[in-house]
C-alpha cells in the first residue's frame, strides 16, 4: 500500500511537502496531522528516484517558515480577539506556556518547538499574539525549519524502501522525547523549590548532621561545613551519579558482551555504508580541535588565567588534576580492559585506541572544569550550562563515530568518566574552599575592647 501511495505521489511529492509543512503552523493541522511523516515520505521518494532531494528538502523548508510566518501573523492580527472568545479559554490556557517559554528562552524556544507536533502548531500562533519582535522570530524560525526539513528528508532519504522502519523510529522518538522533556519539567521544579528551601532544608539536617554518631562514623562529618557544601552542590552530585552509573553499565556489558555492546559493529558499519562526504570533511576538523593535546593545553592556559586574574591556586590545580587524573584513569582502564580496534577501517588515522576514548574523556573533563565557575549562580545558569555541555559533547562523539574512529561504548564511556572525574576534582575543591568561610562565624571570637585610658594621663 505504501508503494502504490508513494508511485501515486510521484511529481506532487514537493507540492504536498510543501503544502502540511506550511499549513502545520499556519492553520493548526500539527494539532492533528504530524508533519513529519509527509516529509520523510518525500525523503523516501528521493532515496528511491522518484524526485529531487533538493527540490523536496528545499520544499520543506520554505514551507516550514512560511507556514510560522503565516501563524505568527495570525497571532498577531486576530491573537488577541480570538483567546477572548469563552469557548477558547481552555487552547488560551494552553497559549500561556508557549507565551512564558518565548519570554524566558527567545528565539531558540522556537528552534525547539519547531521539533514537537503541538508546539510547532502553536508556538508561531503564541509570538505574534506576545508582539515578539518579527527579527527574533525569523532567527529562530529560519534554524528551526533549516534543521527540521533537512533532518527529516534526509531520515527518508537514507531510510528509502525501510520506510516503515523509519516510521517506528520517528513515533518511538517522539514518545522517548516527550518522556526525556517530562524528565527535564521535573528536574527544574524540583530544582526550584530547592532552590527556594535550600536555608530550610540545611536547618533540618543541620541536628542530624551534628549529632554524634554521623560525627563518629564519617570523618567529614567533623567539619560540618563541608557537608552544608555538598549539600548546596546537589546538581553536581546527580551529574556525578549518572555518569558513574553510565561507566559502569557500558563497561559491564563490555565485559559480558551483551546488550549496548552487541550494537557496536552494526552502527559502525550502518555508519561506513551511509557515509556523507560533508559530514566527513566537518569531523576531520572537529577531531582535529577535539584532540586531548588542544584540550590539555586549553585547561591549563585558561585555568592559569583564572588563577593570577583571582589570586588563588584553586583553578589551575583544578585544570591540572581533572585532565591528569582522567588521562591517568583512561591508561589504567585501556590496559586492564584490552579491546581489540574495529575491522571498520578509519576516515583518518587511529591514534591511541581502546576502551575508554580518550579524547572524549579529555574533552568532557575539559568542559566541566571551564563552566565551574558559573555552575552555581543558579537554577537556570546550571540547567543551561548543562544542556549545552550534553549537546557538545554528543557532537564531537558523532563525529568520531562518522569517521569511524571508535564503537559507540568507547566514547560514551570515555563522556562518562571524564566528566565523573573532573566533578569530583572540582566539587572536592569548591567543598575544601567554601568550608573555612562557613567555620569562620563559629571559631571567631570577638576580641576584648581596650580599657579607656585613666583620666588624668598615666594609670
Amino acid at each position: 500500500m505504501v508503494e502504490a501511495f508513494l508511485d501515486g505521489l510521484g511529481a506532487w511529492a514537493p507540492l504536498v511537502v510543501f503544502l502540511l509543512a506550511a499549513g502545520e503552523s499556519a492553520a493548526f493541522l500539527g494539532l492533528f496531522l504530524p508533519g513529519e511523516a509527509t516529509v520523510v515520505l518525500g525523503g523516501v521518494l528521493a532515496g528511491t528516484g522518484r524526485a529531487s532531494f533538493g527540490t523536496v528538502a528545499a520544499a520543506a523548508v520554505v514551507g516550514a517558515v512560511i507556514g510560522d510566518s503565516i501563524g505568527y501573523w495570525m497571532g498577531a492580527r486576530f491573537g488577541g480577539k480570538l483567546l477572548a472568545h469563552p469557548r477558547l479559554e481552555s487552547f488560551a490556557r494552553r497559549l500561556d506556556s508557549a507565551e512564558a517559554s518565548l519570554a524566558t528562552h527567545g528565539w531558540w524556544a522556537l528552534v525547539i518547538a519547531r521539533f514537537s507536533s503541538f508546539f510547532r502548531a502553536v508556538v508561531p500562533f503564541a509570538a505574534g499574539t506576545s508582539r515578539m519582535p518579527y527579527g527574533r522570530f525569523l532567527v529562530g524560525n529560519v534554524i528551526g525549519g533549516v534543521a527540521w526539513g533537512l533532518l527529516y528528508t534526509r531520515l527518508g532519504y537514507l531510510a528509502g524502501d525501510k520506510y516503515p522502519v523509519v516510521e517506528r523510529w520517528i513515533r518511538t522518538g517522539g514518545l522517548v522525547l516527550a518522556g526525556i522533556v517530562t524528565l527535564i519539567v521535573a528536574v527544574v521544579l524540583a530544582a526550584r523549590w530547592v532552590s527556594r528551601n535550600r536555608n530550610r532544608i540545611v536547618r533540618r539536617l543541620e541536628p542530624l548532621l551534628d549529632s554524634k554518631p554521623v560525627v563518629t562514623l564519617v570523618g567529614l562529618a567533623r567539619r560540618p561545613g563541608w557537608i552544608r557544601s555538598l549539600l548546596l552542590l546537589w546538581p553536581a552530585g546527580l551529574m556525578l551519579t549518572a555518569a558513574l552509573w553510565l561507566f559502569a553499565g557500558v563497561l559491564q556489558d563490555l565485559l559480558h558482551v551483551e546488550e549496548f555492546v552487541l550494537f557496536d559493529a552494526p552502527a559502525l558499519q550502518y555508519v561506513r555504508d551511509h557515509e556523507i562526504p560533508e559530514l566527513v570533511t566537518a569531523a576531520r576538523y572537529v577531531v582535529v580541535i577535539t584532540s586531548p593535546l588542544v584540550l590539555f593545553a586549553a585547561t591549563a592556559v585558561v585555568t592559569l588565567v583564572w588563577s593570577f586574574r583571582r589570586k588563588s591556586w584553586r583553578p589551575i590545580t583544578a585544570g591540572l588534576l581533572a585532565m591528569a587524573g582522567q588521562w591517568g584513569l583512561v591508561e589504567l582502564t585501556q590496559l586492564l580492559v584490552d579491546r581489540t580496534p574495529p575491522e571498520v577501517p578509519p576516515l583518518v588515522e587511529r591514534t591511541d585506541y581502546g576502551f575508554p576514548s580518550l579524547a572524549m574523556s579529555a574533552l568532557a573533563a575539559a568542559l566541566v572544569i571551564m563552566v565551574w565557575p558559573w555552575f552555581r549562580r543558579s537554577w537556570q545558569t546550571t540547567s543551561l550550562l548543562i544542556g549545552v555541555g550534553g549537546v557538545v559533547l554528543v557532537l564531537a562523539g558523532s563525529f568520531r563515530l562518522v569517521l569511524l574512529l571508535e564503537y559507540p561504548s568507547d566514547i560514551l564511556a570515555g563522556a562518562a568518566l571524564g566528566t565523573a572525574w573532573a566533578l569530583i576534582v572540582a566539587g572536592f575543591l569548591a567543598i575544601r574552599a567554601d568550608a573555612p568561610s562557613r567555620e569562620a562565624p563559629h571559631s571567631t571570637a570577638s576580641p576584648s575592647p581596650r580599657p579607656p585610658p585613666a583620666p588624668g594621663g598615666r594609670r
